[in-house]
């Protein structure tokens, strides 16, 4: 439609300016014509001899040499007009001195008409009309129609086949990933689409892809969660299973022995009771941080909490005759809940006092300046690939699986540490390397410091 209108006004403006061009041409070939007529009003026996040669051929073209009275004096059209008097507008406007000209048609055929006065010095002495064919015009704006449809019908199957194209190019990504929403809705097949260019679209698609492996990851971790989960609940049952199945299978076991199997039964129901209050913890930590009942926020000095920490620590660094030192800042003051952050620092330093062997060494320290406050727990270890630093904070993960379970470690300290620094704005740094030790940040930011 726009290219059709785009023809029609172009077709309009060619018309105007052709026409009013041949007007101009008109006027002018009839005044030189009247230049040629200025002896000939009065002399009719030699009227036909005014014109020039060019003229000689008279036709598509009438010309017509009026008196001033409008009489008729010669017309090239039609003989017998002579002697007859006009008084048609156009006539007795040329012979009061100005120029017309004007469109006409006679049986069916386009003609411009032109009437100039006849000077003979300054005087009129009659006027001029001279009538021209303007077929040749319309011809060729027939011409100039035909040539605008053609390229308007060429031009819009064009830009049509175009944007079909372009639409495609577009949608295809849409369907794909509309598709694979519809497929993700019902089954659980959650595949990337892939589709290439630099546009809005191909940014839809990455961020569809980015949240299809999101989602992927997190599934594979609610997956392994609950595998190492369930492993986790199942030795300690399986090992009160065993003891009360060898109790009832030997009915006359001494009690020496009797007493010996309800202390490792008891051990057993002390792992599993650990388990799940660490699991509970943990469903807390993962609830929403507006749930008030989560968090008990209070002007908390840091430097005397991770003293405390220590101190309930100090009895299991003194096991294994490790030196725990201390450098704490005591007038670190943070709005957090308490609870949350000892959590914190003591999963953290239970962490590394047991991944420390014998008479080795941890230091904590605390600082802070304008935007954060850190706590810092190292250790003399056994340390950790930089592979593993990224999976550490997984659920049920553990470094050294044989020792963890000779510990009483679940794997679920660090994540439950993570959780609750990330729920107060924070993040934790690690640095480690294999058999140097480790090295523990946590940064906590002073945008609640009072």
């Amino acid at each position: 439609m726009a290219l059709i209108i785009l023809a029609v006004c172009v077709l309009g403006l060619i018309q105007r300016y052709t026409l009013t061009e041949r007007k101009r041409e008109t006027v002018k070939e009839a005044n030189i014509l009247a230049t040629f007529a200025q002896g000939a009003v009065m002399e009719e026996k030699e009227a036909i001899a005014f014109l020039p040669e060019t003229y000689s051929d008279t036709a598509g073209k009438r010309i017509m040499l009026l008196d001033k009275d409008g009489r008729v004096v010669l017309d090239t059209g039609d003989a017998a007009q002579k002697g007859k008097i006009m008084a048609a507008p156009y006539v007795l406007e040329a012979v009061s001195g100005k120029n017309t000209v004007f469109e006409t048609e006679t049986d069916g055929l386009h003609y411009l008409q032109a009437a100039v006065p006849v000077y003979s010095g300054h005087a009129i002495v009659g006027a001029l009309c001279f009538k021209a064919s303007t077929e040749d015009l319309y011809d060729y704006f027939d011409h100039i129609r035909f040539r605008l449809l053609v390229i308007s019908i060429c031009g819009s199957l064009l830009i049509g086949l175009f944007g079909v194209f372009i639409s495609a190019l577009f949608t295809k990504p849409i369907s794909k990933v509309t598709g694979q929403i519809k497929e993700m809705s019902e089954t659980d097949t959650r595949h990337l689409v892939h589709v290439r260019g630099g546009n809005e679209i191909t940014e839809l698609v990455s961020a569809f892809n980015l949240m299809v492996e999101r989602i992927n990851d997190i599934d594979a971790r609610r997956q392994e969660f609950v595998s190492n989960a369930s492993h986790e609940l199942k030795t300690p049952l399986s090992s009160i299973k065993l003891i009360c199945d060898s109790l009832l299978q030997n009915p006359e076991t001494d009690r020496e022995t009797v007493n010996e199997f309800l202390g490792d039964m008891n051990e057993q129901v002390d792992r599993l009771t650990r388990i799940v209050n660490k699991l509970l913890s943990l469903t807390k930590l993962d609830s929403s941080v507006e749930e008030s009942e989560i968090f008990t926020f209070s002007t908390v000095n840091i430097g005397l909490l991770m003293q405390n920490v220590v101190k309930a620590l100090l009895p299991l660094a003194q096991s294994k005759n490790i030196m725990i030192e201390t450098r704490l800042d005591e007038n670190v003051f943070l709005r957090v809940d308490a609870d949350k952050i000892w959590e914190a620092v003591y999963n953290i330093l239970d962490n590394s006092i047991k991944y420390t062997p014998e008479d080795g060494r941890v230091y904590a320290e605390l600082y802070r300046d304008e935007k954060n406050v850190y706590i810092t727990v190292s250790d003399s270890g056994i340390g950790m690939a930089e592979t593993e630093i990224n999976k550490i904070f997984d659920r049920f993960y553990r470094v050294d699986k044989a020792r963890a379970r000779e510990t009483g470690g679940t794997g679920l300290g660090l994540s439950i540490a993570l959780s609750a620094v990330e729920l107060h704005g924070g993040y934790i740094e690690v640095e480690s390397r294999e058999e140097e030790g480790s090295l523990f940040r946590i940064v906590l930011p002073v945008t609640t410091d009072l």
